[in-house]
């Protein structure tokens, strides 16, 4: 059974697939979730990140919700097993490495600070060495010049104590000692990446959707072949729509990548001026574009793969959820469910797919 998740601006959607079509579920009202993590050996353990509403945990995919990292309460001394900010940025799992309980769980956080936990988010830990980078007194978030957040962690394969982390707006940084000791951003670094990924059959490779294109169109997107060490960009296609926010890595192939695309960060995420597309990159080829049957007016989009059908691909914008065959026309088409008028004016932030 597939079961997609679909952060909106104030709700998280939990829309669940049977014969019958779609059902749709709204959970966390009144928060406003932007990362969504499900546990790579268990579908039904599901974390959320929210900004300003803390990070929030589900045992039985979506159902129901609870609280994680709150640091003490009103009437308790401050602790250090819990997450200090309620602005999380980001929330994701290691592929591979297990803690206690489950995976190892990661958020960051704005200002920007990463913490993990190994039992399943009831103790939090802080890596506190990327608060000592030099490159750190540049961080700043533009439309919140005076902070900056975790925007994305992505931890390695071929080296399971590898971890990248990427910084809004500054830094790559990484670590190959599981957090113990960090490498600032290297000369010729991309700076304003967005999405970080990295791919279980490319051990040691990063790729990354960068914002750096709207200020240099050559530096739309990214890959390092070592883990952060070296990048290269590979931007050939991409100069109508330099600005890069999302991607998704195929899982059947580590060298076909679908990134979501705006000719700038207004057109990217004001209401108004809104006006998306989404490219794709085979092999060495440039990125060609596959806006095919995508509306008009759209923020810009959030892409998740089909956990059972690795042909399907979904896109997330404020006109709905659309899908993407690769095996068939190349044409973008609606998923049937019921999509409230109020969403047509909203920045959807998060789109994950799983299946139980």
């Amino acid at each position: 059974m597939r079961i997609l998740y679909a952060g909106m601006e104030n709700e998280l959607l939990v829309l669940t697939q049977s014969g019958e079509g779609w059902r749709t579920q709204t959970k966390l009202k009144g928060t406003q979730p932007v990362r969504v993590a499900v546990d790579p050996s268990d579908a039904s353990i599901v974390y959320c990140a929210t900004y300003g509403h803390g990070l929030w945990k589900s045992e039985d995919a979506g159902e129901n919700w609870h609280a994680l990292g709150k640091p003490q309460l009103y009437f308790e001394p401050a602790g250090d097993n819990g997450i200090p900010s309620p602005y999380i940025t980001f929330v994701g799992t290691h592929p591979v490495k297990k803690g206690k309980e489950s995976h190892i769980v990661y958020a960051g956080t704005e200002p920007s600070a990463v913490y993990y936990s190994e039992d399943g988010g009831k103790h939090w830990h802080e890596w506190t060495g990327i608060q000592h980078m030099a490159s750190r007194p540049e961080w700043q978030f533009p439309p919140r010049p005076h902070t900056h957040h975790v925007r994305w962690v992505a931890p390695g394969y071929g080296n399971p104590d590898h971890i990248a982390v990427s910084i809004e707006y500054g830094a790559v940084l990484f670590s190959e000692d599981d957090g113990s000791t960090w490498q600032d951003r290297p000369e010729h670094s991309p700076r304003d990446v967005h999405t970080l990924l990295a791919h279980p059959s490319a051990p040691g490779r990063l790729y990354a959707a960068c914002g750096d294109g709207f200020m240099n169109a050559s530096h739309s997107y990214a890959e390092s072949k070592d883990g952060g060490r070296h990048w290269h960009y590979q931007s050939e296609g991409l100069e109508k729509h330099p600005y890069l926010y999302n991607m998704v890595l195929n899982a059947a192939d580590a060298d076909d990548r679908f990134v979501s695309a705006s000719k700038g960060p207004r057109e990217a995420h004001s209401s108004g001026a809104a006006s998306s597309a989404i490219y794709r990159k085979q092999g060495e080829a440039p990125f060609r574009e596959m806006s095919r049957g995508l509306p008009a007016g759209s923020f810009t989009h959030v892409l998740t793969q089909d956990p059972e059908d690795a042909s399907i691909f979904y896109a997330l914008n404020n006109h709905g959820i659309f899908f993407l065959r690769t095996d068939g026309e190349e044409i973008w088409k609606p998923i049937n469910i019921a999509w409230k008028d109020a969403y047509k004016h909203q920045h959807p932030s998060c789109f994950v797919a799983s299946s139980k």
